[in-house]
């Protein structure tokens, strides 16, 4: 687990074992976190969420531009961890064990 979190936050000039960019990553941490919520995922889920974020420079304009394909991995992305997170939360006893 530890290689994944420095292969995912690693620039994007480092040569690293992960070739997936963040959007599949993303999507598959959505998945797990529906099945068990941990705080690993919720931690790589924000390192990525914050590398899809990003806007762009746009070189002709000069004007940051955001990916609409990225805008349209977190809208999907989002939800499903705010679910999960508020279905885990919702349990009995949930907060104490926090």
């Amino acid at each position: 687990m530890s290689d994944l979190v420095k292969s995912i936050t690693a620039l994007p000039i480092d040569i690293t074992l992960i070739t997936l960019p963040a959007g599949p990553l993303l999507q598959q941490i959505c998945l797990a976190s529906q099945r068990q919520l941990t705080a690993v995922w919720l931690t790589l889920a924000g390192m990525l969420i914050v590398q899809l974020a990003k806007p762009t420079l746009d070189l002709d304009t000069l004007k940051l531009v955001h990916n609409p394909e990225a805008e349209g991995v977190l809208s999907h992305a989002l939800p499903i961890l705010l679910d999960a997170s508020l279905n885990t939360l919702a349990q009995p006893g949930a907060m104490e064990a926090v």
